[in-house]
């Protein structure tokens, strides 16, 4: 895509993601775009919600969506007032395939994502959102690293 129409920035509410806002929001400024704050919930729970709880699974859902809903609210607070249209989206899924899905359905210009810059260990075992939706974006992909400890 040639231009940066959409921008999506995700979060997991996290510090670290909260450090993608301010050059999101920079480029947006620069290029008269607008910013989607994108927030999948994982649909995966822990075996035990399902066997050892009185909830049915998709009520525990359901309400992981909820608040996934408030705290995006509260969160996109600090993009208030910048001067840039501003939506905010919960989706539920494999977070770095909905992420992608969401970017090629809405054509997307650009992808702005926080790194958490975990330990070698963990990215080995677990991998990263970040790295995944870098090999399925189908439009550029910004990362802004972590804060240095």
């Amino acid at each position: 895509m040639d231009s940066f129409e959409t921008i999506v920035v995700t979060t997991d509410f996290s510090e670290t993601s909260k450090r993608a806002v301010p050059p999101a929001l920079e480029i947006a400024r620069r290029f008269g775009s607008r910013i989607v704050l994108l927030h999948v919930v994982e649909d995966r729970l822990p075996p035990f919600v399902d066997e050892f709880t009185a909830y049915p699974v998709e009520e525990v859902l359901e309400s992981r969506i909820r608040r996934a809903q408030e705290e995006l609210e509260r969160f996109g607070r600090s993009c208030e007032g910048a001067g840039v249209e501003i939506e905010r989206v919960v989706l539920h899924g494999t977070p770095h395939v909905e992420i992608a899905a969401l970017a090629a359905e809405r054509g997307v210009g650009l992808l702005v994502m926080a790194t958490h810059g975990r330990g070698f260990i963990s990215h080995a075992i677990f991998g990263s959102t970040t790295e995944r939706v870098l090999r399925k974006a189908p439009c550029p992909v910004l990362t802004v690293r972590a804060a240095e400890p």
